[in-house]
């Protein structure tokens, strides 16, 4: 009993055990691996469903059938957690290029949740199948399952640049990563050049990588500074904005519309916030807020009225809500020894590059020892041939024909047998003229094969063709289409003119009462008033001006218009805006001009001319 007691510290047995847990967060769970671009939890499904045959030319199969494989081969999980990982790479507004097709609910930008797995079906698609690609030819390590019947991959050959194309997001113990999802073509192009120019910088590479490419569109912000910051250390952020329109409703009135908006936002809870906004008079341009998308964004925003300019609404609305979003970008990745690393953009591709040279090698050297075994096996069909009927008679009548022919004809063992399981048919003189084609064949592509291994500018043209074909699928002339989020210079708002666009500008009159008191209204006065008398002065202006009021004692004064209090019948005392002297009345006002002259006039008749800017105070 006491053999089983370890006798250490209580903190070095909880560094120990945290240390463990921390790694194994790290390393099986949240972290992608910068070769495939994928984590256990996904790598683990595309190879499950690959075994299923689930090709994208199959049948589709029930997703409950794929996550009931992967958690009892191997991925000894919860099994919604599975389902979850599945669901998102089947969400075309989630994942730029989808590695599963659903047929069935599978969420949508609204956050509502996916039907359950009983209900929905899978298969794989073609961006897939370029992560499987040549899988079956040793070209990467197997290990074997958690229960060690059987064997998983240790990595997927992923011709497909996956970890930038579609990016990924996890948090782990102590570290995160973020990569936002780029364009394919945008990708392969860099991959091509930094293969051509090893020397190339990131700088060079960013002529091709503009930024990263959402599935939902929208608009990035160029800020070339920001971009390059972000790509040459591996951590920064782009800013991403709503794309919209403005219609037209006749009669002056028009509406905006917005079509797309920033990546990984809820539609549903950003229309709750644009609601909230209008709720509490947080923007006086906005009067209303609709949502008639449907498998479309189509978010309808109407302004307060027709002369609010839509650049001044939108540029409110893109500080307020999240119309306007920041997109963190932190390449923290696994590298090829399974070691967390931030990487740049040049590490990142370098990093794929090496990978796909080390699949190229153990492709090419699967295939040799194929073309070997079957050069082999054709060279004694050749012998048998050649000397068909002592071979007969050898296998008639001989006790060990398999001994005498390695004897006699200097044949190896995988020869001899093979020459044993011919069939009858296959001796006739058109299966030897097709062996001896055949035969010639091999040797050509033997040829060629040692050729590209023994030569590094082939190899160096063998993967540009393989990204070439990359760009040919998934590149601009394909189903995807070309660069979805396009980029554009944001201009930078001080809150200042923040709250400048955020001012509605009415027409307002404002009435100077019996000395004392000041009254506004909205509109523009027109002289119908029946109580005339005790109106000292009237005058018809604009919310956005400032006035200016003169005492009785020679004094002015500059009052702000949206300062003034509206809706009093009475008015509001002068004395409640400014600070008077006890017999002080305001006796004049008039919408106050800068750079201008004034004439003014004294109680005993004299006139004098002011500058308006003299009567700032």
């Amino acid at each position: 009993m006491n053999k089983n007691i370890v006798k250490d510290e209580l903190q070095n047995q909880f560094a120990r055990k945290y240390l463990a847990y921390a790694l194994s967060t790290i390393t099986q769970r949240a972290l992608p691996d910068v070769r495939d671009g994928l984590k256990p939890v996904h790598r683990r499904l595309i190879y499950a469903m690959y075994l299923l045959h689930l090709s994208p030319k199959s049948q589709f199969k029930k997703s409950a059938r794929v996550v009931g494989d992967v958690i009892g081969k191997f991925h000894p999980h919860g099994d919604q957690s599975v389902y979850d990982a599945l669901v998102r790479l089947a969400q075309d507004f989630s994942t730029h290029y989808p590695l599963v097709d659903g047929q069935g609910n599978f969420g949508n930008i609204d956050g509502d949740n996916a039907a359950a797995m009983r209900y929905t079906e899978t298969k794989l698609t073609k961006t897939a199948e370029y992560l499987l690609i040549d899988i079956e030819e040793d070209t990467v390590n197997f290990k074997k399952t958690y229960d060690g019947e059987l064997d998983e991959p240790e990595i997927l050959p992923s011709q497909f640049p996956n970890i930038l194309a579609n990016g990924s997001s996890g948090i782990a113990v102590g570290m995160a990563t973020s990569i936002p999802p780029h364009n394919a073509q945008e990708v392969c192009e860099a991959l091509i050049y930094l293969n051509d120019n090893p020397n190339s910088s990131v700088k060079d590479l960013l002529k091709f990588i503009k930024g990263p490419d959402f599935p939902t569109g929208g608009i990035l912000n160029e800020d070339k500074k920001q971009i390059f910051k972000a790509y040459n250390t591996g951590r920064g952020y782009f800013e991403i904005k709503s794309k919209y329109k403005v219609e037209d409703l006749g009669r002056g009135l028009y509406q905006i519309v917005v079509t797309e908006i920033p990546y990984s936002v809820n539609k549903s809870k950003l229309i709750e916030k644009l609601a909230d906004i209008i709720i509490n008079k947080k923007n006086k341009l906005l009067d209303h807020v609709s949502d008639e998308s449907d498998e479309k964004i189509r978010i309808v925003l109407r302004p307060k009225n027709r002369n609010v300019n839509p650049e001044d609404l939108m540029s409110s609305l893109f500080e307020q809500s999240d119309l306007k979003n920041k997109i963190f970008l932190n390449m923290n990745v696994l590298n090829e020894k399974s070691e967390p690393k931030v990487m740049n953009l040049k590490e990142i591709l370098k990093s794929l590059l090496k990978h796909r040279y080390i699949i190229l090698n153990n492709r090419i050297n699967f295939q040799l020892n194929k073309i070997k075994k079957k050069i082999e096996i054709l060279k004694g069909f050749l012998i048998v041939y050649k000397n068909l009927n002592q071979i007969i008679k050898i296998i008639r009548n001989s006790k060990d024909p398999k001994k005498e022919l390695i004897k006699r004809y200097k044949l190896t063992l995988s020869q001899v047998e093979s020459i044993l399981e011919m069939r009858l048919r296959n001796l006739k003189k058109i299966e030897e003229q097709d062996i001896k084609k055949e035969f010639k064949n091999l040797e050509l592509e033997k040829k060629r094969l040692t050729k590209i291994l023994n030569s590094k500018v082939l190899q160096r043209k063998e993967i540009n063709n393989e990204y070439f074909e990359i760009i040919n699928e998934f590149g601009d002339n394909s189903l995807y289409g070309p660069r979805r989020s396009i980029l554009e210079k944001f201009a930078a708002l001080s809150d200042d003119e923040l709250e400048s666009k955020l001012e509605v500008i009415e027409s307002i009159n404002v009435s100077l009462i019996n000395e004392k008191f000041l009254k506004a209204k909205k509109g523009i006065f027109k002289n119908n008033a029946k109580n005339a008398t005790d109106l000292n002065v009237i005058i018809n202006c604009k919310s956005s001006d400032e006035l200016c009021l003169l005492s009785n004692i020679g004094k002015s004064y500059i009052l702000n218009c949206s300062n003034i209090k509206f809706g009093t019948t009475k008015g509001v005392l002068i004395s409640s805006y400014l600070k008077l002297k006890d017999d002080e009345k305001i006796v004049d006002l008039f919408v106050y001009r800068p750079n201008q002259e004034i004439i003014l006039s004294s109680i005993n008749g004299f006139g004098f001319l002011i500058k308006s800017d003299d009567l700032f105070t």
